[in-house]
């Protein structure tokens, strides 16, 4: 607790006046990559300063565009919608495993992530770093070139009783998929699924974060873009 100060007040409470945090989140941009067949994101001046004093921009934006979270509706037809999502299934205790030694394109088994079993913990949230990020606005192929979760990966995630995983690349499904396999296991058993970290994730590698990544309210939509933070615990 060395970077920390705290001060005690007369109940005993403590409070922290230095906090660590990492902005897990792409920027949005007209320009970002998206999903191939997701509608690029546009920006349009509705009102001006100089002409209405006031600035008013109407976004148009896929549901799963940058940084963001899928509902159970993604995939399941009677699933949850992104409204119905349990906010605290997006924030708790994470750790960040560095799956980076894996090439880029290829898939995450379940072995792979058994050589973490000993740093992860029953309802822990799992961020995964294959450094597809570092290529963000860099390279264009990793719109369909990227690094995925098998489906023995996520069979992996539901016995160990994980209750959200985030990854750094566009999908945790491979590109093309056929018949989304491993969205379909870890939301139909209830896991959160948070896609397109940004490349800050590698400085968290092997830390454990408290992480809150919150989705917007949007009423019977499949996801949403969310911001993703991270608060190094100390």
């Amino acid at each position: 607790m060395n970077n920390i100060e705290k001060k005690r007040n007369n109940t005993n409470a403590i409070t922290i006046s230095r906090t660590f945090y990492y902005d897990l989140t792409h920027l949005i941009t007209q320009e970002m990559p998206v999903y191939p067949g997701d509608p690029q994101p546009e920006f349009k001046p509705i009102a001006t300063i100089e002409k209405q004093k006031v600035n008013v921009t109407r976004i148009v934006i896929g549901s799963h565009t940058g940084t963001h979270v899928d509902a159970q509706k993604h995939f399941i037809a009677n699933g949850n919608s992104i409204d119905k999502e349990p906010l605290d299934k997006f924030m708790g205790e994470a750790v960040t495993l560095d799956i980076s030694n894996i090439n880029i394109g290829d898939g995450i088994t379940g072995s792979d992530l058994e050589n973490y079993s000993k740093v992860v913990k029953h309802k822990d949230i799992l961020l995964l770093y294959t450094g597809t990020s570092d290529k963000w606005t860099k390279d264009d192929s990793i719109r369909n070139n990227f690094t995925y979760l098998e489906p023995s990966a996520a069979d992996w995630i539901v016995d160990h009783r994980i209750k959200c995983v985030g990854i750094d690349t566009l999908s945790m499904e491979k590109y093309v998929f056929k018949e989304g396999l491993t969205h379909k296991k870890l939301l139909s058993n209830g896991i959160g699924i948070i896609e397109n970290l940004n490349s800050n994730l590698k400085k968290i590698i092997s830390m454990r974060t408290f992480l809150i990544c919150m989705p917007l309210p949007l009423e019977g939509v499949d996801g949403t873009p969310a911001r993703a933070v991270a608060f190094a615990i100390l």
